[in-house]
């Protein structure tokens, strides 16, 4: 069961973040994609991998998606905390309908687009 949601860039910058347990604690979004973006060059560096799942105990799981955006040596990291048995088919779905409805936000975050309320409704209708 996905806990939160949290979209950043391989900068560290904090596009979106969402719980949806609030027994998880809060999570700050600056330091949570800073530590992603840390992450995602050294998977990147030495697995040559996209997607990295990190365990935390024996209870959650952060299972990190990568879409890149092309031309702007940037990319996207797409981070859900699991708890329990994690859904890697509809994570990526969430991260591919999300990508693509944000792109230009994404690619510049001084664009005038409230991303919150888009990606809200996105998750509503998944």
């Amino acid at each position: 069961m996905i806990k939160s949601i949290l979209v950043c860039d391989s900068q560290g910058y904090p596009f979106y973040s969402k719980e949806f347990d609030q027994s998880l604690g809060e999570i700050d979004p600056t330091i949570f994609s800073g530590l992603i973006s840390a992450i995602g060059v050294i998977g990147k560096q030495l697995f040559k991998e996209e997607i990295a799942t990190i365990s935390y105990g024996e209870k959650y799981e952060i299972t990190i998606i990568t879409k890149e955006l092309f031309g702007d040596k940037k990319s996207i990291y797409f981070v859900f905390v699991n708890e329990g048995e994690m859904d890697l088919k509809l994570m990526r779905k969430l991260s591919t309908n999300i990508f693509i409805e944000t792109k230009h936000v994404l690619k510049d975050p001084s664009a005038k687009l409230d991303i919150q309320q888009k990606i809200d409704r996105i998750l509503a209708n998944i």
